[in-house]
């Protein structure tokens, strides 16, 4: 059971109807101006107070990635509601928030939890390490449009493969359905816990998605000469240095999801949300 004043909003400002959605929640719940409701996208924000135990994302899955980088440190899940194309993350069509956004503070509810990566930039000539946590995915990729990027790929201190590619996805479960999706790679059920790497138009070097254990420790080193760039589910992006490696393995967070629908519906999300026919599993 879960108090409307333990619920905090995140909305995306940009979304159409995201501004009338927060007003009704507002309306509907009793929240007030100290209720902890801010934009999603933003550098600065108001830390979010311990007593949220539900936060409610108004916007697509961009606005969940954003947000997971404030729940899933403090275990508090996520309800979703969809104003974005997709949508694979979220629990809640605009049009059904009226009818049924009530029987999420109920009893008949579940947490579904989602693995997440973590990834450590790790520099030869420093002893820090910066740290960071994703639910989709982390793309090292080219920052010319003109060169490949050449990366050595350890896994587990073995030596996989050197790819030369315009990219190479290293993806959860999550972000299987996203950008690891479009460069050919496996659709994994969400709940899955394995990590997937899947290289961007190969030249000359393995083509094939590789399906890793969840407990691997995946090392890429940049042979390139020229910088690349490391994307961080599409957030944020850092430049990777051929003195650099970024190291990347299972995050300690999981990202919560808080649902009513059965956990089957992922199956019917596939067919409807990306228009494939059952034939083509």
């Amino acid at each position: 059971m879960i108090d409307s004043e333990n619920i905090g909003i995140v909305y995306n400002p940009n979304s159409s109807g995201s501004e009338d959605l927060v007003r009704y929640l507002r309306d509907l719940f009793g929240l007030t101006e100290k209720s902890w409701i801010v934009p999603a996208h933003q550098n600065e924000y108001q830390p979010i107070p311990s007593p949220v135990s539900l936060v409610i994302t108004i916007g697509g899955d961009g606005t969940i990635l954003w947000t997971t980088q404030i729940t899933a440190p403090m275990n508090i899940p996520i309800l979703g509601i969809n104003l974005g194309r997709v949508g694979f993350m979220t629990e809640l069509e605009p049009d059904e928030v009226s009818s049924r956004i009530t029987d999420y503070l109920g009893d008949g509810t579940w947490i579904e939890e989602r693995s997440m990566l973590q990834a450590k930039l790790i520099s030869n000539n420093s002893s820090q390490s910066n740290y960071f946590h994703v639910l989709n995915e982390v793309v090292i990729g080219r920052n010319t449009i003109t060169s490949l990027v050449h990366l050595g790929v350890r896994v587990d201190g073995i030596d996989l493969t050197t790819y030369r590619s315009d990219a190479l996805i290293i993806s959860t479960a999550t972000g299987s359905t996203g950008y690891a999706l479009s460069a050919g790679g496996p659709i994994l059920h969400p709940q899955s816990e394995e990590i997937i790497a899947v290289p961007v138009a190969p030249h000359m070097s393995m083509g094939r998605s590789v399906v890793l254990p969840k407990e691997s420790i995946i090392d890429i080193n940049l042979l390139s000469a020229s910088e690349a760039v490391v994307s961080l589910d599409g957030r944020i992006d850092i430049t990777l240095e051929p003195s650099q490696t970024i190291q990347i393995s299972r995050s300690p967070y999981v990202t919560k999801f808080l649902r009513v629908n059965d956990d089957g519906r992922f199956y019917g999300m596939l067919n409807k949300k990306l228009k494939m026919n059952t034939d083509s599993f």
